[in-house]
């Protein structure tokens, strides 16, 4: 399977996308009508643009062909010399132009691209592949909606809350709870429907452990491949050969391995599993064989960044032949709400992997590395929540992020959108922040400090919340029939 994909990404790949083309028409309204990928981003561009397509309009009825090109853009990979040209095409083309320099210019601060798929260049597995039809429509619903309201580029959909493992460190655990019914199939589609309707391209199917939910595959071929791709975040322990290959079959984009220590006792420990470290390890390349691409989720503790275990982590990923390792902070969620801070990063940790990721990604024959404190902080895109990404639990609650307890309404009861936009009005939520919230001691002690520390989550984060149908129980942790869950919460945080 490998082997022909390698010789199908040897062509060189030249697309040319139509972003917009005025054609002139009568239908009794307009004398002109916009198409090309602009036009079909739920946004009237002759009303954004009139002086523009009025313009095009006139000269489309003097052209034997009746339609003038706008905007449009030329991409020519090279995926043997990993490069990428652009060129800006139509009436506006030097415009254009200036659009696809910048974005080159984002693209070079990534560093080398790491692989080749589907004709395009990947540069991280949270990124579209340049060029795609994906790619295209993502960038073309950004140009046409514009940066405000801002609109998710990913989402966290936790189809199952159950998992066979027990970790320490679990993000997901206090929302687990036996007496809500976790979304349907069906509801699951609609939701990823929905999201890919707001923008999103990546669609990250997580857990609990995703492998457990009986109608992933079919989940995983929902996704409309022109709009999102799908992803996947797993504990490894499930993948067999045999589902290594569905996966693959299904169209799996990238699945992220989660590995939690260098050391093989100290991984089993946190996950509370004998033999886990070996089984994830053998579940990620399964899936390399199949031709899936993989990266490794981990996080760093202070421990971590100063013995040296993030080096043996990203020594680990090269020798599993992964493409990426994902670097998260420690972070002050879950199981682990109640850190205290001096369990947390500090500043100098945090210069510390930074430090680690630009000197690794510019190492030959290194996967590359992505770091939390980078792309979460000043130097990089800033706190994801609310900004670019949501996650869903299974029961349908909607939350920033997959580590901030918090649900701004559940799908059950109002559309993703509604949802989404009443996160954009939140005073946490209406500006850019330029780093990770839960990590900040004064948004943890006006949002969440709050939160007592033996009820179920998430959070409603309006109290009105609470009247809709189906708002997430206040209950605690015993009456949710989870009284093991409570007893580890004491532990973990006295």
């Amino acid at each position: 399977m490998e082997a022909a994909g390698q010789r199908e990404d040897a062509l060189l790949s030249v697309q040319e996308y139509d972003l917009l083309t005025i054609e002139a028409v009568s239908d009794g309204r307009r004398s002109y009508r916009a198409t090309g990928f602009l036009a079909e981003q739920g946004v009237d561009m002759c009303a954004k643009m009139p002086f523009v397509t009025w313009l095009a309009g006139m000269l489309a009825r003097l052209r034997r062909e009746r339609r003038v090109q706008v905007a449009g853009a030329e991409l020519e990979v090279d995926p043997q010399a990993m490069t990428l040209k652009v060129r800006g095409k139509g009436l506006l083309r030097r415009v254009v132009q200036r659009q696809l320099d910048r974005l080159c210019a984002r693209l070079d601060a990534l560093g080398r691209p790491i692989a080749v798929r589907e004709g395009g260049l990947i540069y991280n597995l949270y990124q579209t592949p340049l060029p795609t039809t994906r790619f295209i429509n993502a960038m073309a619903r950004h140009i046409a909606q514009g940066p405000r309201p801002y609109r998710p580029t990913t989402c966290t959909l936790q189809v199952t809350a159950r998992c066979q493992l027990n970790c320490f460190h679990c993000s997901a655990a206090r929302y687990r709870a036996p007496d809500r019914e976790e979304l349907s199939t069906e509801e699951l589609k609609s939701v990823i429907r929905q999201s890919e309707e707001l923008g999103v391209y990546n669609i990250v199917l997580t857990g609990g452990e995703p492998l457990l939910h009986p109608d992933l595959f079919e989940l995983i071929e929902y996704v409309d491949r022109d709009r999102a791709q799908p992803l996947m975040f797993t504990n490894g322990l499930l993948i067999t050969d045999e589902k290594a290959r569905q996966l693959a079959a299904a169209g799996l984009y990238a699945a992220m391995v989660s590995i939690d220590d260098p050391r093989a006792e100290m991984h089993e420990t946190l996950r509370c599993v004998k033999g886990g470290f070996e089984k994830a390890i053998e579940g990620a390349r399964r899936l390399i064989g199949e031709g899936v691409l993989v990266g490794i989720s981990t996080y760093a503790s202070p421990e971590d960044v100063n013995e040296g275990r993030v080096e043996e982590m990203i020594e680990l990923t090269r020798e599993i032949g992964a493409e990426e390792i994902t670097i998260f902070d420690l972070v002050p969620t879950g199981k682990l709400l109640g850190t205290e801070v001096d369990g947390l990063l500090s500043h100098d940790d945090k210069e510390r992997l930074i430090a680690i990721e630009e000197e690794y990604n510019g190492r030959e024959g290194y996967p590359h590395v992505i770091t939390q404190a980078k792309v979460n902080g000043p130097k990089g895109t800033g706190c994801f929540a609310g900004f670019i990404q949501f996650y869903m639990t299974a029961y349908g609650d909607i939350n920033p992020c997959d580590f901030t307890p918090l649900t701004f309404g559940n799908v059950r009861d109002e559309s993703l959108a509604e949802i989404w936009d009443r996160m954009q009005e939140h005073p946490a939520y209406c500006e850019r922040c330029d780093h990770c919230r839960m990590q900040d001691a004064q948004f943890r002690a006006r949002y969440i400090d709050h939160i007592p520390p033996d009820v179920l989550l998430p959070w409603p984060a309006y109290d009105e919340l609470r009247e809709l149908p189906h708002a997430p129980p206040l209950m605690t942790l015993d009456e949710a029939h989870t009284p093991g869950l409570a007893k580890q919460l004491d532990r973990h945080t006295g």
